[in-house]
């Protein structure tokens, strides 16, 4: 997974969305996949954002995609919305990168865990999709007793799509980006 790894020794969780310089701060050695085991490799440069990557494929049953750019971006992104969107919790509310739902084989983009223990996990979601991916992700996450709350970007932003949103959830979440592939806004709207 692109921003979370596990110290090997420790299984401490690592976020490298939160290290100022992964480079000076983590060894490659020390970084390990929290699905398979395998060590991963620390990315960081100037164009694309700090992240993990393996030196071969994933071996784990978890259902994981290969991540672009974009992807990563608009999960930074919506992370810092919902930590502004939910101020009010600042203090109480626990937002996590790429969790793992053992129930679902899944791991999720973000999950927001509340003070009562209620969770929702939100998937940004711009590759091309179904609705019925996105009804079978759905429920994997409800049969772990988890909300989720899709945000459509790019090829995944279809009528289809939009409109299997509304008829679930009443609404419809947007990520837009700019031609340079940096997150610009996030926005809602209901259809």
């Amino acid at each position: 997974m692109p921003f979370i790894a596990l110290h090997k020794d420790t299984q401490e969780r690592i976020d490298i969305t939160e290290i100022a310089d992964p480079r000076k701060v983590l060894k490659s050695g020390d970084c390990v996949c929290q699905l398979c085991g395998e060590p991963l490799i620390i990315k960081a440069g100037l164009i694309i954002s700090p992240h993990f990557a393996h030196y071969a494929k994933c071996t784990s049953e978890y259902a994981a995609h290969p991540e672009s750019e974009a992807h990563r971006q608009g999960k930074r992104a919506l992370a810092q919305f919902l930590r502004e969107y939910f101020a009010e919790y600042v203090d109480d509310l626990q937002i996590d990168f790429e969790v793992k739902i053992p129930e679902a084989k899944r791991v999720a983009d973000l999950v927001l865990t509340f003070p009562m223990g209620w969770r929702i996990a939100h998937e940004v979601q711009l590759a091309g999709i179904t609705t019925e991916e996105l009804q079978q992700r759905t429920e994997d996450y409800a049969r772990a007793g988890i909300d989720t709350v899709w945000w459509l970007g790019r090829s995944a932003d279809t009528p289809a799509n939009r409109f299997w949103c509304v008829e679930q959830f009443g609404i419809c979440y947007h990520l837009n980006f700019r031609e340079t592939n940096e997150a610009r806004t996030l926005h809602t709207e209901n259809l």
